[in-house]
C-alpha cells in the first residue's frame, strides 16, 4: 500500500483532496505498532492489537485422523520431509521447503547441448512421461541435487524417455556426476517460515488434529476518532487483499466484522478511542504420528510341543 498509495485514493474516493492528503499522510507515515494481547508497557497510539476471544471445535474426524499417505493428501507435507539422502543442494536457500517430487534421484550421463541431458544407462522415465501426459501437472522444475551444477534450479521445457531439455542453458555446465530431482513447481500452500525436514518422505504416518472455529478481535486504537475510522478501513482492505496469503497459511473462510467501542478510560488523561474488528475463521491444528509398522515376521512349524523350523522373514 505504500508503494502504490491508489488503493487509499479508492477506499476514501468520497473525500475531498485535501482530506485525502490527510488521509494517506497519517496512513503512509504513522508508525503503527502491533502487539499480540495489551502492552504492559504504556500504550502508544496509532496502535493495533490482536486477541483471541474464543476458539472451539469445528469439524472433527473419525480417530482424529486427516489423513495418511494413501490419501490425496501428502503425509507428511513436502515441506517437512526429505526425500535425498544427505541432504538436498538445491533446498541450501529455500526456507519454504520443497515442492512434490515426480521423480529422481536422476543420474546424469551426458550434457548434450546447453539446455539437453541425457540420463545414465537404466535411468528410464518412459512411465513418468506417459503419467505426466495423462495427467498433466503444469510445469516441471528441475533441480540438482549433487555433482556439478548442485544447488541449481531450472525450468523442463520438454521431457524424454532418456532425458530432457531445459529452458535456457545450464551453468555451469553438468557431467556424470551430476544428479538430479523432478519436482512440481513451488507450491504455493507452503508455509510461512523455516519448516524442519525432519520426516522420511518414505516413512508411514498418520496426521492428526482437528479444525478449529477461530474467534479474534483486532483492536484498532488511535488518538482521534476519525484516525480510527481511516486505520480501520485501511486495515479492512489489507486483510481482503491478502485472503489467498492467508488461506495459504492456514487462515480459511475468514469473515470480518467490527463494532464501535467508548474511549479506554485506563488511559485517561490522554484520550484514547477504538474500533474493535471481528475476525472469524477455521484453522486446522495437526502433528505427524509415526504408525507401528512390522519389520519381520517368523514362522514356526511344530509337532506336539517341539518346533521343528523357524523361518524369519524380514520386510
Amino acid at each position: 500500500m505504500r508503494q502504490d498509495s491508489r488503493i487509499l485514493d479508492t477506499i476514501f474516493a468520497q473525500m475531498h483532496q485535501d482530506q485525502l492528503a490527510a488521509v494517506k499522510q497519517f496512513v503512509l507515515e504513522s508508525q503503527i505498532s502491533f502487539d499480540v494481547n495489551f502492552p504492559k508497557e504504556d500504550v502508544t497510539v496509532p496502535r493495533l492489537v490482536l486477541l483471541l476471544k474464543d476458539e472451539t471445535e469445528a469439524s472433527t474426524f473419525l480417530g482424529d485422523v486427516m489423513g495418511d499417505k494413501t490419501d490425496y493428501l501428502h503425509v507428511p507435507i513436502p515441506e517437512l520431509s526429505y526425500d535425498t539422502l544427505g541432504g538436498h543442494g538445491a533446498s541450501t536457500s529455500d526456507s519454504r521447503g520443497l515442492p512434490v517430487k515426480v521423480a529422481g534421484p536422476l543420474a546424469v550421463a551426458t550434457q548434450d547441448d546447453a539446455n539437453s541431458i541425457t540420463f545414465q544407462s537404466g535411468e528410464d522415465i518412459t512411465d513418468i512421461v506417459q503419467n505426466l501426459l495423462e495427467n498433466p501437472p503444469g510445469c516441471l522444475t528441475l533441480y540438482v541435487v549433487e555433482g556439478t551444477g548442485a544447488g541449481e534450479v531450472y525450468d523442463i521445457f520438454r521431457l524424454r524417455p532418456d532425458g530432457l531439455d531445459i529452458i535456457g542453458a545450464f551453468d555451469p555446465e553438468l557431467d556424470a556426476t551430476s544428479v538430479v530431482d523432478i519436482r512440481k513447481p513451488n507450491d504455493p500452500m507452503a508455509s510461512d517460515g523455516e519448516p524442519s525436514r525432519v520426516y522420511d518422505s518414505n516413512g508411514s504416518y498418520l496426521r492428526k488434529g482437528v479444525n478449529y472455529k477461530e474467534n479474534y478481535a483486532l483492536h484498532v486504537l488511535a488518538g482521534k476518532q476519525e484516525e480510527v475510522i481511516y486505520l480501520y478501513a485501511t486495515i479492512k482492505a489489507l486483510l481482503l487483499s491478502q485472503r489467498a496469503y492467508l488461506e495459504s497459511q492456514g487462515v480459511i473462510n475468514l469473515s470480518i466484522g467490527g463494532s464501535d467501542l467508548a474511549p479506554r478510560t485506563e488511559f485517561l488523561p490522554d484520550e484514547i478511542f477504538q474500533r474493535a474488528m471481528s475476525l472469524r475463521f477455521e484453522a486446522p491444528f495437526s502433528f505427524l504420528e509415526p504408525q507401528e509398522t512390522y519389520s519381520k515376521i517368523q514362522i514356526n512349524y511344530m509337532v506336539g510341543d517341539d518346533i521343528i523350523v523357524k523361518y524369519p522373514i524380514t520386510l
